[in-house]
C-alpha cells in the first residue's frame, strides 16, 4: 500500500495531523533512504505507525490485490520483462494506481494536506536506523518538502506518470530495472491496468478493512 492509500484508512478513523503522519511515516522513511525504528513521546504518532504495518498487512494478504499483482506479473513477463521487474512492477505499479484512483473517487483530503503541513515538525520525534538524530532529521525534512512541492498524489491518477515512475524507482536495483528497450511494454501495461484496478478498487478496500477488523 502507498502513502495516500495509508492516510485514506487513516482519515476514515481519525483526522490527527500525528496519526495520518504516522500511518504514512515508515513509506516516507524508505522514500528518503531510512529505516524507521521508533518514536519517542507522541503516543498518536507512534499509534499511526503501529497502524501503518497493520494496515500493510491487511493490503498485501487481501485476494484481490494478490490476484492484481499476479495477472500484472504474468502480462509483463509475456511482453518480455524479466520475473524481477515483472512482479516489482506488478506489486509497486498497482499500488501507485490505486493511489490515483483513491484521488479520483476522494480528492486530495483536506486531513492529508494538513498532515503534510505538519509532517516536517514531527521530526524530533522520529528516530531511525543506524542515523544520529541531526542526519535522520535533515533527511526527513528533505523529503517532507519535496513531498509538499511535488504534484502528489494527484499525478498518480496518470498511468504514463505511474510508469515512469516505476521505471524510475527501479532503475535504483539492478536486478528489478527495466531493461533498455522494454520501457513502452510497462507504459503499455499501466495504460490497460488502470482500468483493471479501477473496477476493483472499492472491492479491495473493503477487503483491507475487513481484515483490519479481523486483526
Amino acid at each position: 500500500m502507498n502513502f495516500f492509500a495509508h492516510a485514506v484508512l487513516a482519515a476514515r478513523r481519525s483526522e490527527s495531523p500525528s496519526w495520518i503522519v504516522g500511518a504514512m511515516a515508515p513509506d516516507f522513511a524508505s522514500m528518503a533512504g531510512m529505516r524507521l525504528v521508533g518514536i519517542e513521546d507522541d503516543d498518536e504518532l507512534a499509534r499511526g505507525v503501529d497502524f501503518h504495518h497493520r494496515s500493510d498487512d491487511a493490503f498485501h494478504g487481501a485476494p484481490i490485490f494478490v490476484e492484481l499483482m499476479e495477472d500484472a506479473r504474468v502480462e509483463l513477463e509475456a511482453r518480455g520483462l524479466g520475473f524481477g521487474p515483472a512482479a516489482a512492477i506488478g506489486h509497486v505499479g498497482v499500488e501507485l494506481l490505486l493511489d490515483g484512483l483513491l484521488v479520483d473517487r476522494l480528492g486530495v483530503l483536506p486531513s492529508y494536506r494538513a498532515a503534510m503541513a505538519a509532517a516536517a515538525e514531527l521530526d524530533q520525534n522520529l528516530r531511525f536506523h543506524d542515523l544520529g538524530r541531526f542526519e535522520g532529521c535533515r533527511r526527513w525534512r528533505t523529503l517532507c518538502g519535496r513531498l509538499r512541492d511535488a504534484p502528489l498524489p494527484e499525478s498518480y491518477q496518470a498511468p504514463d506518470f505511474v510508469a515512469d515512475r516505476l521505471i524510475w524507482i527501479l532503475a535504483k536495483r539492478p536486478r528489478l530495472a527495466v531493461e533498455a528497450g522494454n520501457e513502452p511494454e510497462v507504459f503499455a501495461w499501466a495504460a490497460r491496468a488502470r482500468g483493471l484496478v479501477d473496477a476493483r478498487a472499492d472491492a479491495l478496500m473493503d477487503q483491507v478493512e475487513a481484515r483490519l477488523a479481523a486483526s
